[in-house]
């Protein structure tokens, strides 16, 4: 247990700090969050555990620690707990207390020295006086090692004024300090760099703000003219009272010399450009320096903190808490455009302040005008607005590196996501010069990055470097015109010479990942050009073999309706985007709007190009994929055998979308539960494919999985557990777990588990897909469903009768309610729920059930198919729980006779309906009973 939790706001962590001491000093327990909590704990989970520990909850009130999320969680938390004195508002500045907290006794240090304001606190929390004369205020340094009085500042002060708008950046200056104070008695220098902009200045402004009371002399140089630095250091050394010497240099000299006897002090040396700049003036000595500076190259004078843009939260907090109008949703998008950049933010939130503007007008105006609105809003604490702060950098670039602002001007059309250098390298015949010659050489390149991230105009990344969002628009902005356009349709070109290949074909999707980003940037400025649609259309369907449905279609849908406008409604690549948009609608559960729009695209095919065109072919496959996919099996089979003959006709039978076909209707026909011609079928295609694209093709592991899901339908267990065992490693690896083939595989090796009897493993593999599916998919796509009858029969087949049932009643309406009473997976659910029934002992329900299933098995599939056995061995069952004997013997015998000559002698079924049938007594629970069989289809 403690005595106090102090909650506090970041940037009064120094008097957190003081009246923790002094409490500690008085006997009392405290725990404080910059002592006790290590970096990387959970901050909520600490912040309850403490609230529950203390007594008594102290706040350190102040305009920031109100507009604090967690500050005010805290005191909101500990409030909710209010016993009598339990919350102690401590006031260290002049602030208006919320109206909840406005009735409490509060404790007002506003304006106090050090010795009163400890007098007081004593006073008031412990009633206590001190035994010896309080020391005079401001008489001297504060005793090492303690906290100073964070209500004064230091004797000597010269700092810009503290910002009242700062925000966030909690963790950063936490561990600015924290190396700062790891020097001990050494000299600490500390450099913060990073883009223009990104707010370093208002940092070291921040830090020696609300640390102050750390240290006795705080100076502040601006470093940006090197020339300059020694005069302002000989203002130091006039304020400490030192003999001037015969020159500036001497002054200056005596000056470091006081420092090196001294400790408790800090030099400022703003926005510097180099460390040779710097390094003559270290003092040496216990004191601090910390600089601030675009370049990273400081690590020969000490340690280096990169300064990021802010985090969205911080973003967000700042745009808000000037501008009143701005809502949370709109502050984040607003905070996106901006990338981040603290001084973007300032200027828009003094543009909003001064035109009175509505936000969302503004954003909508930024979105289209935005090199325009760089130039507007008057921005306090920055030395420079947007258009104007990497002026001075990149007319010294041009000088130094021509090639590398080159770099940049191409840069600026691509997308703010890290460029792959490869790009650049393995097409320098399509630059110019003088990036061309540059980029030819691997070595020159990775330099002329290096002279950008000098410049903190661009981040390097492990294989190539990164651009923000704003210098990209100020970049393409200065550019005049002719060559904007000249520019953007060379990056065009490049993006299209290093198309990554087959977006089906994991191999390449690393590739596509690395280029997705900036393909999808540029795609506007390249409708003109073929090659680069076709990269535009490959982009999309990697997004779509790769799984990623939902960008699918945010990229393909905006695509489609510029097409139609460009190109026109009968453009090849105008229909290709709208099967492809089709396709990510039913895979995300659109089937009302997905299939209208496949439909009236392939007809369009046919009507311009003819039934045979490769256009015509590859929208027929989409809108088979997508029939399938919406459970419209009968229109989707009779659709892909119009197609598949017409692919191998025109395109060979090895052509990828001849294969592509070929799966489908693989799949269509297992789900029809025509295993036969299924397994047919895909022993046809799956050598195929693994010789013409590769065993970790999309396509192939699609097939092989098409291929287990037949296998499994003609109880053909161990060649289906050996190929899904093989083809799930596979998928997990090239496809990753949440893909929807690799879902599909593990659901069919389910189902082959539980025929070989191997339930525990099949019910641990069943329960981890279903979790997937309903996590990726929703609970209601026809693939979640299949995974949910899959694992209702291996619980069945492990005698988990309650669970079977739960999930079996779930599973089966929502089977009925997607595709219908008749279909094989209706027919397994309702299998698997018989099942569950016997031997849950409810004989009735299951006779019921397993009547009606076995009737609707037979008539769509056949007395031999599985499940038509199966549902036949459930029936047996609950037949002779109620006595019915001779109907459950005749029943059995006739199952069993079929069994023999369809499955084999100890396949599941099979032994259990020799039980059945031989003894008249099904053993309730028994593994055969459940054990079924295959997966649903």
């Amino acid at each position: 247990m403690t005595d106090f939790f102090i909650s506090h706001a970041g940037r009064d962590t120094a008097w957190a700090e003081w009246l923790a001491w002094q409490l500690e000093q008085a006997g009392y327990r405290v725990e404080l969050a910059v002592w006790d909590w290590a970096p990387g704990e959970d901050f909520v989970a600490r912040m309850e555990a403490a609230l529950e520990r203390a007594d008594r909850l102290l706040a350190v009130c102040t305009e920031a620690y109100f507009a604090s999320a967690f500050g005010g969680a805290e005191l909101r938390a500990a409030f909710a707990q209010q016993a009598e004195g339990r919350i102690v508002p401590v006031l260290i500045e002049p602030v208006r207390l919320p109206p909840l907290y406005a009735s409490l006794i509060h404790l007002d240090l506003t304006g106090l020295d050090e010795a009163a304001a400890a007098a007081r606190l004593r006073t008031r929390l412990t009633g206590g006086r001190p035994t010896d004369a309080p020391p005079f205020p401001c008489a001297g340094p504060a005793p090492a090692g303690r906290p100073g009085f964070a209500g004064r500042l230091p004797m000597v002060w010269k700092v810009p004024p503290r910002n009242p708008r700062f925000s966030g950046r909690d963790g950063l200056l936490a561990e600015l300090r924290r190396r700062l104070r790891a020097g001990e008695t050494t000299l600490a220098v500390q450099a913060l760099y990073g883009l223009g902009g990104v707010g370093k200045t208002q940092l070291a402004i921040e830090y020696a703000h609300r640390f102050a009371s750390d240290y006795d002399l705080v100076w502040w140089v601006d470093a940006e003219q090197p020339v300059l630095i020694p005069d302002q250091l000989s203002g130091l050394a006039t304020r400490l009272a030192l003999p001037a010497g015969g020159t500036v240099a001497e002054t200056v000299e005596r000056l470091l010399a006081e420092l090196r006897g001294r400790d408790r002090w800090l030099l400022v040396f703003d926005n510097a450009e180099r460390p040779g700049d710097i390094a003559d003036f270290r003092p040496g000595g216990a004191g601090h320096v910390l600089i601030t500076s675009r370049s990273p190259g400081w690590g020969a004078l000490g340690g280096r903190l990169e300064v990021d843009v802010l985090a969205r939260a911080e973003t967000v907090a700042l745009l808000r808490a000037r501008i009143a109008a701005l809502s949370e949703e709109l502050a984040d998008a607003l905070a996106a455009e901006l990338g981040d950049l603290p001084l973007a933010a300032a200027q828009a939130a003094g543009y909003l302040e001064q035109t009175e503007l509505p936000p969302a007008d503004y954003l909508r105006r930024f979105r289209t005008r935005r090199a325009t609105l760089l130039a507007r809003g008057e921005v306090v604490g920055y030395s420079g607005r947007i258009d104007t702060t990497w002026a001075l950098s990149l007319e010294r670039l041009r000088c130094e590196d021509p090639a590398a602002v080159q770099l940049l001007q191409w840069a600026a059309f691509l997308a703010p996501e890290p460029i792959p250098l490869c790009l650049f390298g393995e097409h320098a015949e399509l630059l110019g010069e003088p990036l061309g010659s540059t980029a030819a050489n691997v070595d020159d390149l990775a330099d002329t990055v290096g002279a950008l991230v000098g410049y903190s105009l661009a981040r390097r990344h492990s294989e190539g470097f990164q651009v923000h969002r704003l210098v990209q628009a100020v970049i393409r902005h200065q550019m005049a015109p002719d060559m904007q356009q000249a520019t953007a349709e060379r990056v065009v070109a490049l993006l299209a010479a290093a198309a990554p290949g087959d977006p089906e074909d994991p191999v390449s999707w690393a590739a596509y990942a690395q280029r997705a980003p900036h393909v999808l940037a540029t795609a506007p400025l390249g409708d003109s050009s073929p090659a680069h649609r076709q990269l535009v259309l490959n982009t999309a369907r990697y997004l779509q073999s790769h799984g990623d449905h939902a960008a699918t279609r945010a990229v393909s849908a905006p695509l489609l309706d510029r097409w139609r406008s460009v190109l026109g409604p009968d453009h090849p690549d105008t229909l290709t985007a709208a099967s492809i948009l089709a396709l990510a609608l039913v895979t995300l559960g659109e089937e009302e709007s997905a299939r209208p729009m496949c439909e009236a695209t392939l007809q369009r095919c046919r009507r311009v190009f003819g039934p045979d065109h490769p256009t015509t072919l590859g929208t027929a496959g989409a809108l088979m994929h997508a029939l399938s996919q919406a459970g419209e099996i009968e229109p989707a089979r009779a659709l892909g055998e119009d197609t598949l003959p017409r692919c191998r006709r025109v395109l060979g039978p090895d052509h990828a979308r001849t294969l592509s076909s070929a799966t489908a209707l693989t799949f269509i026909l297992a789900q029809l539960g025509e295993a036969e011609p299924a397994r047919a079928l895909g022993q046809d295609t799956l050598p195929r494919c693994r010789r013409a694209l590769g065993p970790d093709h999309l396509v192939t592991l699609t097939a092989a999985g098409a291929l287990t899901h037949a296998l499994n339908q003609l109880g053909e267990a161990e060649p289906a557990r050996a190929l899904g065992e093989d083809t799930l490693q596979g998928c997990r690896r090239a496809l990753g777990p949440d893909h929807l083939v690799t879902q599909l595989t593990a659901i069919a090796l389910t189902g082959a588990l539980v025929q070989v009897g191997e339930v525990d493993s099949a019910c641990a593999l069943g329960e981890d897909t279903l979790q997937g599916c309903r996590r990726v998919l929703g609970p209601d796509h026809t693939t979640t469903l299949l995974a949910g009858t899959a694992l209702a029969l291996a619980l069945v087949g492990s005698g988990e009768a309650e669970s079977a049932r739960a999930l079996g009643e779930d599973t089966l309406r929502g089977c009925r309610r997607a595709f219908g009473p008749d279909r094989l997976v209706t027919l397994w659910a309702a299998g698997a729920l018989t099942g569950a029934l016997v031997q849950l002992g409810e004989a009735e329900s299951a006779r019921a059930l397993g009547e009606d299933t076995l009737r609707r098995c037979r008539r769509a599939l056949g007395p031999d198919h599985l499940v038509s056995l199966w549902a036949a061995g459930a029936l047996t069952g609950a037949l002779v729980q109620l006595g019915e004997v001779d109907q459950a013997r005749a029943l059995g015998q006739d199952a069993l006779e079929r069994c023999c000559r369809a499955l084999t002698t100890d396949h599941l079924i099979t032994r259990y309906l020799i039980e059945v049938a031989g003894t008249g007594r099904p053993v309730p629970g028994d593994e055969a009973a459940a054990g079924h069989v295959d997966q649903p289809e």
